[in-house]
């Protein structure tokens, strides 16, 4: 008789708005350590977005009400001793974004079986901007239990180098590595034949909402308007897609900005594309930037803190300009304009192998063994 083994137990706890890059990239990762005798749990606070996709993968899925943050940990506490209590060789729960890491810390008091994993899947130096009083007060709340709890972690991943050292300085903590997410499946070595258009093709692909710069983009093009021929397609839902629709009735782009909606199929997405645009405030490691340099479709990114710098290589692989600013970036998008830049192949190849799949997934089926 064959004794089988011990399932390893993972148990992922997610904020309820990870449509998009944070969700997709946990949902690769669980089906690549399915496959080495990891057992998943999928615990969000509200709604999954990806409850369907997790389910055909065997992910058991568990939605908390999400309406009181505060009654919310008594709810997950009482889970997480539920599951210590099951027959696993180990169990890592593995928290994702600042104020649900909070959340974690507080529910996993005292239960050391398990081990506790936090990750920044954006960039903690996001608690800086705010749009009232009361979100002032709710991110320097968040900031200082950060500051003063994450050293109670296992182990802390972030998704780029910035955030990782920003912990390391701020926080003043060791238990700090960077794993990128696994952006791109395979690295795309040809170079798409484009036909030299008439009309630029400009996309973005994200969540519609203020922290993106959506609106940094539109005033941008709005003001190169009548002097450039070009089309903006929209790639993403969120928040703020009501606001776009009546900008562009208001200034009377409706033949020049297009809304796609949530697209899965990227080659349809970047293949006919010329220039990627990405203005936000803040980033973790932002796929949808990856995913142009490896469809070499030119990118212009703002200096954000997260990970937009390290992605383009500090302007080698693209240009950037001031967050928040749109005269820069619409300086950036004359430069393209006028000299249409293409991204240099060997540099562009030998740095997209820091983004794949494989190499993203490698590192974590490492890290949960190690434990």
């Amino acid at each position: 008789m064959v004794l089988r083994k011990k399932q390893k137990r993972l148990i992922f706890f997610l904020p309820n708005f990870v449509l998009g890059g944070a969700g997709e990239s946990i949902f690769k990762l669980s089906k690549f350590l399915i496959k080495y005798n990891f057992s998943i749990l999928i615990i969000s606070l509200g709604k999954n977005f990806y409850k369907k996709d997790f389910k055909k993968i065997n992910c058991e899925i568990v939605e908390i009400d999400s309406s009181r943050a505060f009654f919310s940990i008594f709810k997950l506490r009482k889970l997480i001793i539920k599951e210590s209590k099951k027959n696993f060789e180990k169990i890592i729960f593995i928290s994702n974004i600042n104020y649900v890491n909070i959340i974690s810390l507080i529910s996993l008091i005292n239960l050391n079986k398990i081990k506790l994993v936090l990750t920044e899947r954006s960039s903690i130096s996001e608690l800086k901007y705010f749009n009232n009083l009361i979100d002032k007060i709710k991110n320097e709340l968040i900031y200082f239990f950060a500051k003063n709890l994450y050293k109670f972690s296992d182990l802390i991943i972030t998704n780029s180098k910035f955030e990782k050292n920003f912990i390391k300085n701020n926080f003043h903590l060791n238990n700090v590595i960077c794993i990128h997410p696994p952006s791109i499946k395979n690295i795309i070595k040809k170079n798409f034949n484009k036909k030299s258009k008439k009309i630029l093709n400009i996309i973005y692909v994200g969540r519609l909402a203020k922290e993106k710069g959506i609106f940094i983009i539109l005033k941008a093009l709005k003001n190169l308007n009548k002097k450039y021929k070009f089309s903006l397609n929209l790639y993403g839902d969120g928040p703020k897609k009501n606001s776009i629709e009546e900008f562009i009735k208001i200034n009377n782009l409706n033949k020049k900005i297009f809304l796609k909606g949530f697209q899965k199929n990227k080659n349809s997405i970047f293949k006919n594309a010329d220039l990627f645009i990405n203005a936000s405030l803040w980033e973790g490691l932002p796929n949808a930037l990856v995913q142009s340099i490896n469809y070499n479709v030119y990118p212009i990114c703002s200096d954000a803190p997260g990970g937009n710098m390290e992605v383009i290589k500090n302007g080698n692989l693209g240009l950037y300009f001031k967050t928040n600013d749109e005269i820069d970036l619409q300086k950036k998008i004359k430069k393209f304009f006028n000299k249409k830049f293409k991204l240099n192949s060997k540099i562009r190849i030998k740095h997209l192998h820091n983004y794949t799949e494989l190499k993203s997934n490698l590192k974590y089926l490492k890290t949960f063994n190690e434990f």
